[in-house]
């Protein structure tokens, strides 16, 4: 995946404008739009504050490497590869506490849970 690819999936699965964030970069939201197309490169110092600002690594964005961020909130220096598309379901998650607990206690368990059920109403609107 590109610059442009990553800088756009990273900020919608933030939902975040292209203007909010250009105001936090001290950017226009044309400059945002201008990476995001891949018409514009930002200098050094934006490129790092656009790293810092999602928490992933300036190699990541550039799309030299699929390590997209530090696992620290779980006390440790491993690293997670995850595709920014799926990034997106993690934040949604986030947005459900219980049911985002309970896969963390028993992820196996409850994801199959999920699966069944998903199956179940799957099957259910056929009828």
């Amino acid at each position: 995946m590109s610059f442009p690819e990553r800088l756009k999936a990273l900020r919608k699965s933030a939902n975040i404008s292209q203007q909010i964030l250009g105001d936090a970069m001290n950017v226009t939201k044309v400059s945002i739009s201008g990476y995001e197309n891949g018409n514009r490169k930002p200098d050094t110092e934006t490129l790092q504050n656009l790293a810092d600002y999602f928490n992933v690594s300036t190699d990541y964005l550039l799309g030299r490497s699929a390590v997209m961020e530090t696992a620290s909130q779980y006390g440790s220096d491993m690293h997670l590869a995850i595709p920014a598309e799926d990034y997106s379901i993690l934040v949604a998650l986030q947005r459900y506490p219980d049911l985002h607990h309970a896969l963390k206690e028993n992820p196996e368990k409850v994801a199959g849970q999920l699966f069944r059920f998903w199956s179940f109403l799957q099957e259910e609107s056929k009828l």
